[in-house]
């Protein structure tokens, strides 16, 4: 005999495609169902000093229903428009709706050597590989053609992903708030760069550390400033 599941309970299963009340595109759900849609962002792309953070999360359709419903992470947004105790409060949240929640970090050294885009591209891989899903189907932040270092890939660029996506804006977060608390660990080693004030990122006071202390091990070389110090040692 047919057990039949109470309406409510079917809206809850079913996402209404029809009652978004949240900011974002109901893209995770225009996919086949049996494929795992993931959102894919990184932070630290212009840094001049630390890695690369990239991330990789994958809700069911049920959450995401519930995030377009408004029911769950109602503060969700873009990572560089939330404060960092907003991004701080939504990290564990995230982790506990989302199904895959997936972390790289990419070295500042193997920047150096590689550059951004295939760094991106490689950190990418490994979440994914890492990530032991049958059918997965990227959705990544930006506007990138990865063809050439994997033809098998699946995934579609959308830019300004993150202001549009849930599952994209909640890998934004992950990958911020994983770097800005490395960059933060790196003050007693570097004392020398308050990398918990600047995260690395070019502003006056870090430009004036560099001309003062040169740079450091964690410094990306190949992003290139005007006269800098090479005192590598350090």
């Amino acid at each position: 005999m047919l057990r039949l599941l109470p309406l409510r309970r079917l809206l809850q299963i079913q996402p209404d495609l029809n009652s978004n009340n949240s900011k974002f595109l109901t893209e995770e759900l225009n996919f086949d169902p049996d494929k795992e849609i993931c959102g894919v962002d990184e932070a630290g792309r212009g840094p001049l000093a630390g890695p690369l953070s990239l991330s990789m999360v994958y809700y069911s359709r049920e959450a995401l229903g519930n995030i377009f419903s408004g029911t769950i992470l109602t503060e969700l947004n873009d990572s560089k428009k939330l404060t960092a105790k907003t991004r701080e409060r939504l990290y564990p949240e995230i982790h506990s709706h989302a199904s895959g929640v997936f972390h790289q970090f990419v070295s500042n050294n193997f920047i150096d050597q590689f550059g951004l885009t295939y760094s991106i591209f490689y950190g990418i891989d490994k979440m994914v590989s890492r990530s032991k899903l049958k059918a997965p189907f990227l959705l990544i932040d930006g506007n990138y053609n990865f063809s050439k270092f994997n033809p098998k890939w699946k995934y579609q660029s959308i830019i300004k992903g993150d202001t549009k996506v849930a599952s994209i804006a909640s890998a934004s977060i992950i990958a911020k708030v994983k770097r800005d608390s490395f960059m933060t660990s790196l003050n007693p080693k570097f004392p020398n760069y308050d990398f918990s004030s600047h995260k690395g990122y070019g502003t006056k006071k870090h430009l004036k550390e560099i001309e003062t202390s040169g740079y450091s091990k964690i410094h990306r070389k190949s992003f290139l400033i005007k006269n800098p110090k090479m005192d590598h040692g350090i």
